[in-house]
């Protein structure tokens, strides 16, 4: 085996952490450090420094991607087919040691893997066989409640569940590992737990594996979770040197279990293991790491780097305060034209946002411009399933013949409607040549269903001809806001505590406000406003499906961007309770939200663009926003501030940023004007500094309170 190797491309910190003959080892790895570069390094200089055996080095990776770059580079390096390496993801891992072992772990030897699809219709299956019919025991959750207890390596007879609905899904949990035991199927959590458990019960195997490696390698130790670290303990029972690579900044995933406490138990658990801190960067300017070391640096628990860079400081961070989201995204697409004009490609250029919902205006203007797009990890605004949803009760309610949005939503969200009952409906509507819709009074009127089922489709009936009602009266956003409300699709998401489910729910909220835009548009002669969405959303959905499509600009969430790098980058909606998160807010959780910031601007290489609006449409409401925190802890000297400035006009001398008080006298009684509000007397105020309010009787829209910092108020 002739090996391609050479420590020349490795700095001082990078060698000495290839060359540790320490038997455990832990890299703390910066942002565009070149962490994967040390993890290959490491393990071609123990195949050709120390004479260990391929065969006996575990290298462990989180994603199908990682390992195949790490497979790829390996045998490049070592000239030979590395494929029968311990090189995978902790699944495709746990899967090869359960191919050999499966008569150990009471599988049959053709078992096959489910994913989550497979997973919820099993769930869907179980509970129509037992007869579980609850409207607040959803599939989906469900499958959450499972996955999250094998995370835990929780089986389902060793919970101690308390609550109804947690006792209702332990009982689901019961009967699908029966079902999936008879069935020869395991789920992705189940793929990891039953190894666990054969490396915990059977000596022999356990005495086996551990004797195999000699030395162990985890990329994004960070992300670890309760079960994969306790996997790694029981793969290093035989002592082999452990070589953790992570970032403590970058754990963005406590949300989906992921534990940064990992790292120091990993120091309490291993004994003599050598910290090595790569600190230098290979990606972005010198402005942008110091903008994200000063931010990372109000962090607490953390176990301290400072990244710097060869580079020059680069340009300066441009901070962008809008008046209001539109202006935000029309300042950003109009500055993407600009780069594209100047011949950046458009996938040099990346749109980072903390909430899904926030994709929405980014993507009309892009559309507007012919600017392609894609969202990177997940689905357009208007593909989204929960926003189909709610369309579909829409067309429905406009259209009782519109057969594909019946199918979509007649037990969406759960209301005991089965595939039989379906069935039925479909054969009557087939033998009489009418709708599904206009089938349910008949066959409700005929009895041709059990008494249940009968109930079932009138309750659906009564929802579809309320929507109808609501569509006759008041303006769009009302009436969508209604709509989410009858059918019940935002409850079934309130219930469930995820960050997805949250997600969802922003969406929802996103819905409305964009409807908002609809309430002044012009109309075709004898088109309704409800035509003019439905068919917005249509052409919006159905956009950007050609090859042209393959270069695009690329849209995506905070916690999809990590691992990514791009020369430019846009970070909108800096904002607090946006970003960060109220949630985060609430749930004293900053130091989570604070690394996702400092994931989204070590994303950046040359240019970074950061904005935020001094008001926001959310929930269908006009909101005043204060920026964020993060902005306040990033050093002036690295920022360009442009775009609207925080207007004070009451009291000469005032700063803009509003840092002396306000003298009640200056300001009451006094006659303004605002963009949207229009003309109003002050008739009261309260607070002091940039937190002053005050209260304006507006001729027009009546009386509102408004952030004086913010509002940019004009005194006529």
């Amino acid at each position: 085996m002739g090996i391609t190797y050479t420590l020349d491309n490795l700095n001082e910190a990078q060698r000495n952490a290839v060359c540790s003959q320490s038997s455990n080892s832990l890299v703390i790895a910066g942002a565009g450090s070149g962490k994967t570069r040390v993890l290959i390094q490491r393990i071609l200089w123990l195949i050709e420094n120390n004479n260990f055996s391929p065969y006996s080095i575990l290298a462990v990776t989180f994603t199908n991607k990682a390992a195949r770059e790490i497979k790829t580079r390996l045998t490049e390096s070592l000239n030979t087919n590395i494929d029968s390496m311990w090189v995978g993801t902790f699944h495709g891992i746990c899967y090869r040691i359960l191919r050999t072992n499966y008569k150990e772990v009471d599988l049959p030897k053709n078992f096959q893997i489910i994913d989550s699809d497979d997973q919820i219709r099993i769930i869907k299956r179980i509970m129509k066989d037992n007869d579980i019919e609850n409207a607040q025991i959803i599939p989906k959750q469900v499958a959450w409640y499972i996955n999250n207890k094998k995370d835990q390596s929780i089986r389902s007879n060793k919970t101690k569940d308390e609550d109804f609905i947690s006792i209702q899904n332990n009982k689901i949990y019961k009967l699908y590992e029966k079902y999936c035991n008879v069935s020869g199927l395991v789920d992705f959590g189940e793929i990891i737990l039953r190894t666990l458990e054969l490396l915990n019960q059977n000596k022999e195997k356990k005495n086996y594996y551990n004797n195999i490696f000699k030395s162990i390698l985890i990329d994004e130790f960070q992300d670890t979770n309760t079960i994969q670290y306790q996997l790694i303990k029981a793969m290093a029972g035989g002592n082999p040197s452990i070589f953790a690579v992570g970032d403590d900044d970058q754990s963005i995933y406590g949300w989906r279990g992921a534990k940064v406490e990992n790292i120091k138990k990993l120091q309490k658990d291993f004994k003599d293991i050598e910290i090595h801190r790569l600190e230098q960067n290979y990606r972005s300017s010198g402005n942008i790491l110091e903008a994200a070391n000063n931010i990372i640096l109000n962090n607490d628990s953390r176990m301290g780097k400072n990244l710097w860079t060869e580079d020059k400081s680069g340009e300066l961070i441009k901070i962008f305060s809008a008046s209001d989201e539109t202006e935000e995204a029309n300042f950003v697409i109009e500055t993407i034209q600009n780069f594209i004009s100047d011949d950046f490609g458009r996938n040099e250029i990346a749109i980072l946002y903390r909430s899904n919902a926030q994709s929405r205006i980014f993507e009309e203007k892009l559309i507007a411009n012919g600017i392609p797009y894609r969202i990177y990890g997940g689905f357009r605004f208007f593909e989204r399933a929960e926003i189909k949803d709610v369309i579909a009760y829409m067309r429905l309610a406009v259209s009782n013949s519109d057969n594909n949005s019946f199918e979509r939503i007649i037990n969406n969200p759960p209301r005991g409607i089965g595939e039989k009952t379906k069935q039925t409906l479909r054969e009557y509507s087939k033998d009489k040549g009418i709708s599904l819709f206009n089938s349910i009074e008949n066959i409700t009127e005929e009895s041709l269903l059990t008494k249940k089922a009968c109930q079932s489709l009138k309750e659906f009936q009564n929802i579809i001809k309320n929507i109808q009602s609501i569509l006759k009266e008041g303006e769009l956003p009302h009436q969508i806001n209604e709509i989410i409300s009858i059918t019940g699709i935002k409850s079934v998401y309130e219930k469930n505590k995820t960050e997805q489910a949250r997600s969802k729910l922003e969406n929802l909220d996103e819905l409305v406000s964009a409807a908002s835009e609809f309430t002044n548009i012009d109309l075709d002669e004898g088109e309704t406003i409800i035509d003019a969405f439905l068919t917005h959303t249509s052409l919006e959905s159905g956009e950007g499906q050609g090859d042209e499509w393959d270069e695009c600009v690329q849209l995506m969430t905070l916690h999809s961007s990590k691992g990514l790098e791009f020369p430019i980058v846009f970070l909108v909606g800096l904002e607090e309770n946006l970003f960060p998160s109220r949630m985060s807010i609430e749930e004293d959780n900053l130091e989570e939200e604070r690394r996702l910031c400092y994931v989204g601007i070590t994303r950046a290489r040359k240019k970074l663009f950061i904005s935020h609006a001094q008001m926001r449409r959310q929930y269908g409401n006009d909101n005043y926003c204060l920026p964020s925190r993060f902005l306040n802890e990033i050093p002036q000297n690295v920022v360009e501030e442009i775009g609207h400035k925080s207007k004070m006009y009451f009291k000469k001398g005032v700063d803009l940023n509003g840092s002396q008080s306000y003298k009640e006298e200056s300001i009451m009684g006094k006659r303004v004007i605002h963009k949207k509000f229009g003309e109003g007397i002050v008739v009261s105020v309260e607070g002091r500094d940039s937190n002053t309010r005050v209260q304006v009787s507006f001729d027009e829209v009546g009386t509102k309170w408004l952030i004086l910092a913010i509002s940019n108020l004009e005194q006529i």
